[in-house]
């Protein structure tokens, strides 16, 4: 090497050392706080507030984002062997079904007048549902209506079209049913030749008088066509689901719908995970109940998925000390899983019946640009933290973060720190009026309680740690009277 390339190499690993030198040193940009309500429906499908209305209520209790959750085919169909589209029997509530685009304009349009508060549209989806029973004994039941998933970030009228979920006939395939169903078609054929064929038909007129009339049977072609008509149109386009609704499926449904939301650059939601919802309403002497399961477990058994709703109105288990939430976070800190689940509030929020709020239950997102991409880059990074609250007061996240060897990380994020190396973990937990409140702050590391200190707002806890080399979870849940605040982990790793 000569000199001159010598000297070129020094001057280039010294501009390079300032530049990461800088990288380092340089302060991360300044988040901004974002109170947003996931799940939300309007007027436009089984809400009772316009786009307008719920902005109105958000205002008012100082919420800056909605992320809308509207119904995306709400249902349910059933039909008897072979021929099921001919005897097909429909129940459905307002939904997008059709609508799509109309519905995204409708948002837009909202978002333009209203720009103070984002509306971030998304879908509520039930990937599958299958029947059990039997017509004969007058007793069906359908399973897993409200096992559903929420997607947002998809914007484009197509993606959202092509959502491979239950009755959707542009996401179907063809199949050996489709061919069953488009066979009773072929009765045109015959129902045509009948009304245009005349036949010679003797008649008796008086005594011994006999004429010969041509007629066409009029009710045999008839009856025809109108059966073959009907299931054209019934079942046009003579597709079918992937996954009948005559039996389960397993989870190969749900999968799908994750990865195609994924692959569209969306972002998949699990709803509810724990709650369950039972009914029955008689068709006729037929009873008709429906049922969906608690299916926690089954978030630990698909992936790829961004979110689930961890904090809601009811009673909630997974997300507790050592259960469900800790094996999958611990899944992907020892790099078992591509990605993590994180935590959100869900709020699920349709009306102001039965005494119901738009703000009790509260996901902040800390996003470097207050906007709608700003927002769904957090939620995809799990930089956000679940609210409960009452109408007066709430909890909030001042400070949540992990420091080692000189460098930090916040809620969503990695740190970096070999065997040896001291940890320091600092939460602040603040009142939104200000004042003293009583709090208990856990801090919860690899699904285990790790601190338990109990005071009041405004309060600071500091933990103190040496790596050991293991991958680390860290994790916060603050609780009050009636408040409570659950963070996503920080991730601490060799």
């Amino acid at each position: 090497m000569t000199t001159r390339a010598r000297g070129l190499g020094s001057i280039l690993a010294v501009l390079l050392g300032l530049l990461l030198a800088l990288a380092v040193a340089a302060p991360a940009a300044a988040l901004e706080r974002v109170r947003g309500v996931v799940h939300v429906h309007s007027d436009i499908t089984t809400g009772d507030f316009s786009l307008e209305g719920l902005v109105g209520l958000a205002d008012r209790q100082g919420i800056g984002a909605l992320l809308l959750a509207e119904n995306y085919r709400l249902r349910v169909e059933y039909g008897l062997p072979p021929f099921r589209a001919l005897t097909r029997v429909t129940r459905e509530e307002r939904s997008l079904d059709g609508r799509i685009a109309e519905y995204l304009a409708r948002v837009a349009a909202a978002q333009a007048r209203l720009p103070h508060v984002l509306l971030i549209p998304g879908v509520e989806v039930i990937p599958h549902y299958h029947w059990t029973g039997s017509l004969a004994a007058r007793d069906l039941t359908v399973h897993d209506t409200q096992k559903n998933l929420l997607v947002f970030g998809l914007t484009e009228p197509a993606a959202l079209r092509a959502l491979p979920v239950v009755g959707n006939p542009a996401a179907g395939v063809y199949g050996w049913q489709s061919l069953l169903d488009a066979l009773p078609v072929l009765l045109v054929i015959p129902g045509v030749v009948l009304l245009l064929r005349r036949r010679a038909v003797r008649q008796r007129l008086g005594r011994g008088a006999v004429v010969i009339v041509h007629r066409r049977a009029w009710l045999a072609g008839s009856v025809l066509c109108v059966v073959g008509i009907a299931a054209a149109i019934r079942g046009w386009p003579f597709v079918n689901d992937r996954h009948p609704t005559s039996h389960p499926a397993g989870l190969a449904p749900y999968q799908e719908l994750i990865d195609g939301v994924e692959r569209a650059g969306g972002a998949a939601v699990w709803s509810f995970p724990e709650a369950a919802d039972r009914g029955e309403q008689y068709v006729g002497p037929v009873r008709v109940t429906w049922v969906t399961e608690p299916y926690a477990d089954d978030l630990l058994r698909t992936f790829r998925y961004s979110a689930y709703g961890a904090v809601y109105e009811d009673t909630t288990r997974f997300e507790q000390p050592g259960g469900g939430w800790d094996r999958l976070l611990g899944e992907y800190a020892r790099g078992e899983r591509t990605r993590p689940a994180w935590a959100l509030a869900e709020s699920g929020f349709h009306g102001a019946s039965a005494g119901k709020q738009i703000g009790p239950l509260q996901t902040v997102f800390l996003v470097r640009e207050k906007s709608a991409a700003g927002v769904l880059e957090a939620l995809r990074q799990g930089r956000m933290y679940a609210v409960q609250r009452t109408r007066d007061l709430g909890f909030d996240v001042g400070e949540f973060t992990a420091t080692a060897g000189g460098a930090s990380a916040g809620v969503g994020e990695t740190l970096r720190a070999p065997a040896g190396t001291p940890i320091e973990l600092r939460i602040a937990v603040e009142a939104s009026d200000g004042r003293s409140h009583d709090v208990r702050v856990a801090v919860i590391g690899n699904g285990r309680l790790r601190v338990l200190q109990r005071g009041a707002t405004p309060l600071s806890v500091v933990h103190r740690e040496v790596s050991d080399g293991t991958p680390l979870v860290l994790r916060v849940d603050a609780r009050g009277a009636q408040q409570r605040v659950l963070t996503n982990p920080i991730f601490v790793r060799p």
